[in-house]
């Protein structure tokens, strides 16, 4: 009787669960050991290296004129839009040219969508970010209808190069309006107090 109660309890001890620090890979740390602190990767200059500011050299302004009831297209006379280093007009940095605008009402009346196509020219320079245009639709008297925001994106090349033409749709609530009053266009650069001044970087 007392050999089968010893066998039952070293039975017990022996399927008793082993602690977590005995299994392998969950050795506990030292009570001295310290962890050592991942060091923080330092910052890495970004493409802003040898960039200048650049200013739009002046604002352009195009007559519209209606090739159909529900087409109004600009009039070129040769207009263009020219960057330059800021206080050294001479010193140019990118341009751009054969600038087209249009708008076009659907057959419905109810959506006017306004168009924009250009050649850009890298005169030995590129953008670090698109240069920013504000384009306003301007009454016979000059007063504002609406403005449209938009990017160019200017790349280092050789020659003269052609765009995607891009789209905005007028807010339908003030499409009619527009269409029907708008004799010119005004193009100038865009400027907003939190947004970076424009900079150009020499092409490699």
């Amino acid at each position: 009787m007392d050999i089968t109660r010893r066998a039952l309890v070293s039975g017990i001890l022996l399927a008793a669960p082993v602690g977590l620090s005995a299994l392998p890979g969950r050795a506990q740390p030292s009570p001295n050991s310290k962890s050592t602190p991942k060091s923080t990767p330092k910052a890495v200059p970004g493409n802003a290296t040898g960039a200048e500011p650049a200013t739009l050299e002046k604002p352009v302004l195009f007559d519209i004129s209606t090739t159909s009831g529900s087409l109004k297209e600009s009039v070129q006379n040769g207009q263009e839009l020219v960057w330059h280093r800021k206080g050294e007009p001479a010193g140019r940095f990118f341009q751009i040219t054969n600038i087209a605008v249009a708008l076009l009402r659907s057959e419905t009346g109810g959506q006017v969508t306004v168009t924009f196509s250009c050649n850009v020219s890298s005169l030995g320079y590129k953008t670090l970010e698109e240069a920013k245009l504000n384009m306003i639709l301007r009454t016979k008297g000059g007063a504002a209808l609406h403005s449209w925001a938009l990017g160019i994106p200017v790349k280092c090349t050789d020659k003269s190069q052609s765009l995607p033409p891009q789209t905005h749709d007028v807010p339908r609530e003030i499409s009619a309006n527009v269409f029907t009053n708008t004799y010119s266009i005004e193009i100038a650069e865009y400027t907003e107090a939190s947004l970076p001044e424009q900079k150009a970087q020499r092409c490699e």
